[in-house]
C-alpha cells in the first residue's frame, strides 16, 4: 500500500482560485474600459455631429428631401449607415399630415358611401411592404368600435396584442399581430388608431412575417409619431 501526502493543497488551491479571479476581473474591467472609450462619431456636413457607444447600432438615417445633398461621415474604421430620405404628405381637405420614406409610392383612393373619408395607400419599390393611412367618420367611442371589430373578425391570427397609447395628445390604441393571408403565409401587421372629435385616424403597416425586422418597426413608428391633425 502506498500513501501519498500532498502538502499545502488547500493553500495552493486557494491561491490558484484567487489568481484566476483576478485575471477574470482584469479582463472584464479592460473590456468595460475599451467599450466606454471607443465611440462612433457621425457627422452630417456641418449640420449635425454626435457620438455614441459601439454597443449601439445605427441602421438608417432619415434625411428630409430638402436636405438631400447632405453627406454622412463616420469614423473611417466603421461602416457608414444607410441614408434614407423622407417626404411629407399633407392633406388640405382632410386636415392631416404625416412623414413617409421617399422611396414609398402613395396612392389616394375614394370609398363613396362608406365611413372612410380619406384613404392613402403606400407601398415600397420591392412590394414587400404595404399599408395605408385612413380618416374615418366615427362619432362614437373608439374602444367600443375596436372591440366589435375584433369580435366580428374572421381573420386567423397567430398572435394578437393591444395597448392604449397617445400620439401628440390624441388618445388611441396600438395593435400588433400576425395574420394568415390568402396565400397561406403569415403577415406581420402593426396598426394605430387615434381619435379626435368625430374622426378616427388609422395607420396600418404590413409585411411578410418572415421579413419583419426592427427597421420596419422604426419606419412605422416614424410615420405614426409624425402624424398631425389640424
Amino acid at each position: 500500500m502506498y500513501i501519498i501526502l500532498i502538502k499545502g493543497f488547500r493553500r495552493k488551491a486557494a491561491l490558484f482560485c484567487l489568481v484566476s479571479m483576478l485575471w477574470i476581473l482584469m479582463f472584464l474591467m479592460s473590456g468595460l474600459i475599451i467599450k466606454n472609450s471607443l465611440l462612433m462619431k457621425v457627422t452630417i456636413n456641418n449640420f449635425l455631429t454626435f457620438s455614441f457607444p459601439l454597443e449601439f447600432q445605427i441602421d438608417y438615417i432619415y434625411i428630409n428631401e430638402q436636405a438631400a445633398n447632405k453627406e454622412i461621415e463616420v469614423n473611417s474604421t466603421f461602416v457608414k449607415p444607410v441614408a434614407r430620405k423622407f417626404s411629407n404628405y399633407k392633406s388640405i381637405e382632410g386636415h392631416f399630415s404625416f412623414d413617409y420614406p421617399s422611396s414609398f409610392d402613395l396612392n389616394q383612393k375614394s370609398f363613396s358611401g362608406s365611413d372612410i373619408l380619406y384613404h392613402i395607400d403606400f407601398q415600397n419599390k420591392s412590394l414587400n411592404v404595404h399599408g395605408f393611412v385612413q380618416v374615418w367618420n366615427l362619432p362614437f367611442a373608439l374602444e367600443e368600435f375596436l372591440k366589435k371589430s375584433k369580435e366580428n373578425s374572421t381573420q386567423s391570427y397567430k398572435y394578437f396584442s393591444e395597448k392604449a397609447i397617445s400620439v401628440h395628445d390624441l388618445p388611441g390604441f396600438f395593435w400588433d399581430y400576425a395574420v394568415l393571408g390568402n396565400d397561406n403565409k403569415y403577415y406581420k401587421g402593426q396598426e394605430v388608431f387615434l381619435k379626435k372629435g368625430s374622426n378616427m385616424y388609422r395607420i396600418a403597416y404590413f409585411t411578410p412575417e418572415s421579413e419583419w425586422s426592427k427597421s420596419h418597426s422604426d419606419i412605422f413608428w416614424g410615420m405614426v409619431n409624425s402624424f398631425k391633425s389640424y
